[in-house]
């Protein structure tokens, strides 16, 4: 199913943590999750209306590096996983928690990461499993959309994808001399939703005018891409905010959530590949118009790209992370 160059499967080291006792009500991620060598192993079947969660590493900065970025989001991963170690279970007690192991970049071959992230999301897609990937670099978002969309053509073809990016970036880049990159993952969507004659239908939010050039927001805008700017983002604007949010997902079958950490103030999120010191606030206003999405019962598959522990201070950004995923799988 995977080529075996392109993964590495989860040691039992890597979760551990505090432990409280075995009864459900003082259970630990740690405690719960269930690690599947992909190469060997065989994914847990779920029962009919059963929760299944597939944690997917990814373990890939190339198109950082390409894109002229602070590489070291490759080991966001890992980073990510230590945060998450003792976060308490809120979830069913029923619910399978799997960790998939990571894919890997070998060589600068991010197109072939890419290409074996598509099939895992695929594969957990197909056994029931609601995908939660982490990056890695945001070029994470074709291979996860690649996925998504692979198994949506062999069982529901009719059927659309709205995606929703919480990014400082529109990342609708073409491609340059040096190919594909961080910066270019929703023009390639974009691209194969012409080709395929699908609506191209995204939402990016947290949006920086310091951040994007202004050929970009007309690219943008050429694509019909609306977008909700990151000095509106605010409590005093919320019933606009979410109103944007509720037509958006009301118009497409399923919803892919990706959230970029740069979206955020530095001050809450030092550790990502493009720093800025403006941003999105992580409070009570965010997290409310992230369990609305979450809430809509139309969210497919989700990640967490540009954790980069080589620029966090006191793990914030890690521990950001780790409350995102909290907040979007409970």
């Amino acid at each position: 199913m995977i080529d075996f160059l392109f993964y590495r499967k989860t040691s039992a080291e890597v979760w551990t943590g505090r432990n409280d006792g075995t009864d459900l009500a003082v259970q630990r991620w740690h405690q719960r999750v269930i690690l599947v060598d992909l190469l060997h192993g065989v994914i847990p079947l779920l029962s009919p209306g059963q929760k299944g969660i597939a944690l997917i590493g990814f373990s890939c900065d190339e198109g950082v590096r390409r894109n002229g970025g602070r590489v070291g989001a490759k080991d966001g991963p890992a980073h990510f996983r230590k945060a998450c170690c003792n976060l308490p279970v809120h979830f069913n007690e029923d619910a399978v928690f799997l960790d998939l192991g990571d894919v890997v970049c070998k060589d600068q071959d991010m197109e072939g990461a890419q290409h074996a992230l598509a099939q895992v999301v695929a594969y957990a897609l197909v056994n029931g499993y609601q995908p939660f990937v982490i990056g890695g670099g945001h070029e994470v978002a074709y291979g996860h959309y690649t996925g998504i969309d692979s198994y949506l053509n062999k069982t529901r073809p009719a059927d659309s994808i709205g995606v929703i990016n919480f990014d400082a970036h529109f990342d609708l880049r073409e491609p340059n001399a040096h190919g594909t990159n961080s910066g270019t993952g929703f023009f390639q969507i974009a691209e194969d939703c012409k080709v395929s004659g699908k609506p191209f239908r995204y939402l990016p939010v947290g949006i920086q005018l310091n951040s994007n050039t202004k050929y970009l927001f007309d690219t943008a805008a050429g694509l019909g891409v609306k977008h909700i700017p990151a000095e509106g983002f605010m409590a005093a604007n919320q019933e606009v905010i979410k109103g944007q949010l509720e037509e958006f997902i009301a118009g497409s079958t399923h919803i892919y959530v990706t959230i970029c950490m740069d979206v955020f103030s530095s001050s809450f999120a030092p550790g990502v590949s493009a720093a800025a010191f403006s941003g999105l606030i992580p409070d009570a206003f965010f997290f409310s118009c992230l369990k609305s999405v979450m809430a809509s019962g139309k969210v497919i598959s989700m990640d967490i790209a540009e954790c980069n522990p080589v620029f966090d201070q006191d793990q914030r950004t890690a521990k950001l992370a780790a409350a995102l995923a909290f907040s979007m799988i409970t």
